[in-house]
């Protein structure tokens, strides 16, 4: 594989920092998108920034999209409602697709999703999580988070564009250990709501190789071919606080995941409640976190030539790096 020109969406984000990282360390040369400052990148061999609005400068995106060879797409809001998805995930999605729609050659393109696309009611518990598995039925009983990377996964199915949907379990790394799947914390007291099934995460720098191979990659077909990106001996939850050391949560609270799930399946029955409610409180984002399942990295592993970590060396080296 000789250098690509590759362009990275959000890549003053998490991911996109080290999915730009990723690129420069395999002989690639990056544009890097972002939407304020290019400070971050200043001086850097191999890395052209622009600074603009995805969503909103049309023009800047086709100058952009000139002489690329693929697209790492990681801009997207990661938190609030519906509006914030439309303005911060939607409307880039699209700009981008109707770019590289009228682009010649048109570049292959990695889409960053998400796991959380999958209907965690559609198979029994402990059932094993691939990319063959049922997406979510109900967008509208979940959070905006997750109808947004729906959304974006048929905006580009939809555009016959060719190349990848990334689908990462909750990405860690230096300076980003949390995740939804553990429990509310209060303060120094976590409350850990159930203890089986593992944890679907992945480290931040794994992730990002996993996306840099799907830019070089061509998808077997014409379209664009899920991949689930999870790390290797993937942990429960006791394991994971077990990892973090000194930095786990002082108290922890043990509390099974069924107790919540019999209150929140009743207060689904109250008019006009639910859509007020946090996720902890609503049947289905409650057992998207917290019911008991098995995750699979083995397809990403054949088609991408792809090496993950595994949990305890990735949460070691996170531990010990600086972000």
């Amino acid at each position: 594989m000789g250098a690509l020109n590759l362009l990275v969406t959000g890549a003053g984000g998490f991911v996109g920092r080290e999915a730009v990282a990723a690129a420069l360390a395999r002989g690639h040369k990056v544009r890097a998108l972002v939407r304020q400052s290019c400070a971050a990148f200043a001086g850097m061999r191999d890395v052209e920034c622009i600074a603009f609005d995805l969503g909103h400068d049309r023009a800047a995106l086709a100058k952009a999209l000139r002489d690329v060879d693929a697209v790492v797409h990681c801009a997207a809001a990661l938190g609030g409602d519906d509006a914030a998805m439309q303005r911060d995930t939607h409307a880039p999605t699209r700009a981008l697709i109707d770019a590289m729609s009228a682009t010649t050659p048109k570049p292959r393109l990695v889409l960053v999703s998400s796991v959380a696309v999958h209907d965690a009611d559609a198979l029994p518990e402990n059932a094993l999580i691939d990319e063959a598995g049922p997406l979510e039925q109900v967008p509208d009983a979940r959070d905006a988070y997750t109808r947004a990377k729906l959304a974006q996964e048929e905006m580009v199915r939809e555009a016959g564009l060719a190349g990848w949907i990334a689908r990462p379990g909750a990405v860690y790394g230096p300076g980003r250990l949390w995740n939804a799947h553990l429990g509310p914390r209060l303060g120094p007291v976590l409350v850990r709501l159930g203890g089986a099934g593992q944890i679907p995460l992945v480290s931040v720098r794994t992730c990002a190789e996993a996306l840099v191979l799907a830019a070089e990659t061509d998808p077997p077909g014409h379209g664009m071919l899920p991949v689930l990106l999870v790390d290797d001996d993937l942990p429960d939850r006791a394991q994971f606080l077990s990892a973090l050391g000194p930095r786990a949560p002082s108290f922890v609270l043990p509390l099974s995941w069924r107790i919540l799930d019999r209150l929140a399946t009743g207060l689904s029955h109250v008019p006009g409640l639910a859509p007020r409610l946090p996720g902890l409180l609503r049947p289905r984002p409650l057992r998207a976190r917290m019911r008991p399942a098995r995750y699979s990295n083995a397809h990403a592993r054949a088609v991408l030539g792809w090496q993950p970590m595994h949990f305890a060396d990735a949460m070691r080296d996170a531990l010990e790096t600086r972000p």
